[in-house]
């Protein structure tokens, strides 16, 4: 029973689950928050949260198999590196998560499984172009998948579209940054597999002055949202200080780019993007522009 206990433990880290679990989260978030906080149909809903994780598992599965040379130097005490797991073995429970979380879309609508089929394939290809510098981009596009995919999830309310575009370029921008901040933290094992990321193109000072850049752009424009009446008070307020904050642990890791401090921002940045998420659950609440 105890190895078991352990193979699972193991299992989840490299599943990732709190990234897993934000991405359905946010997809259901941006589905109440479209639907002005009726109630919700719970077949969506469970379709909603299944696709979100399911498609956030498989892209952080085949992650860790394309990227286990990079590991073996950046990561050496993760499971595949240890030979915990196969590569066969990772690969084909990725493949299983990312059928299903296109498939179960069927349930729902042809159009619901296109949306699906699009952003799970693009969070799936990232591994494969981690050779080129601009997949950065690829990533911070992915992470803009639930707000789209719970916006076609909603019926596409014609009143929530430009509010929900507006913050999925919030969450492209802090997104970015923190894959730049990423990328110092990976610096010498990327260097070494000849990964052409923006920190060994470009150098680590760029890669965190423009991470910097990123997180004030951000976090101005999801206080701007608020502001300009898109969303609550409430919204503008936690949006505010996640934001602040996020773009604190930036400017940390610009002062201090060794890679001690880089894995302790980055970890801080991902607990602020979960603050963020809950911001965004209320952006319309009290209900505003009534």
């Amino acid at each position: 029973m105890g190895k078991h206990i352990s193979l699972v433990r193991e299992f989840l880290g490299i599943l990732r689950p709190l990234n897993c679990v934000m991405t359905g989260l946010a997809i259901v978030f941006t589905y109440y928050v479209l639907s002005s906080y009726s109630v919700l149909d719970p077949l969506r809903v469970l379709v909603g949260f299944v696709t979100g994780f399911s498609a956030s598992a498989s892209a952080m599965l085949i992650n860790d198999v394309v990227d286990l040379e990079v590991d073996r130097v950046n990561k050496p005490w993760k499971p595949l590196p240890r030979g915990v797991f196969s590569v066969s073995c990772i690969r084909l429970a990725s493949l299983l998560f990312l059928v299903v979380a296109v498939s179960i879309n069927l349930l729902v609508s042809i159009e619901l499984f296109l949306v699906a089929l699009v952003f799970t394939l693009i969070a799936y290809g990232y591994s494969y172009m981690r050779c080129y510098w601009w997949s950065h981009f690829i990533v911070s596009l992915s992470t803009t998948a639930p707000f789209i995919y719970g916006l076609f999830l909603a019926g596409l309310p014609r009143e929530k579209i430009l509010f929900t575009m507006l913050f999925s370029i919030v969450v492209f921008l802090i997104n970015t940054a923190r894959e730049f901040v990423k990328s110092i933290g990976d610096l010498e094992g990327d260097r070494r597999m000849g990964y052409r990321t923006i920190a060994t193109v470009y150098g680590v000072e760029i890669a965190s002055k423009t991470a910097l850049a990123l997180s004030i752009t951000g976090t101005v424009l999801a206080i701007a949202i608020g502001l300009l009446g898109y969303a609550s008070p409430l919204y503008t307020i936690i949006l505010g200080i996640s934001g602040s904050i996020y773009t604190y642990a930036s400017y940390r890791v610009y002062r201090e780019p060794d890679r001690e401090n880089v894995l302790r921002m980055k970890k801080l940045m991902i607990y602020m993007m979960l603050l963020a998420l809950i911001g965004f659950l209320l952006s319309g609440y009290p209900a505003i522009n009534e």
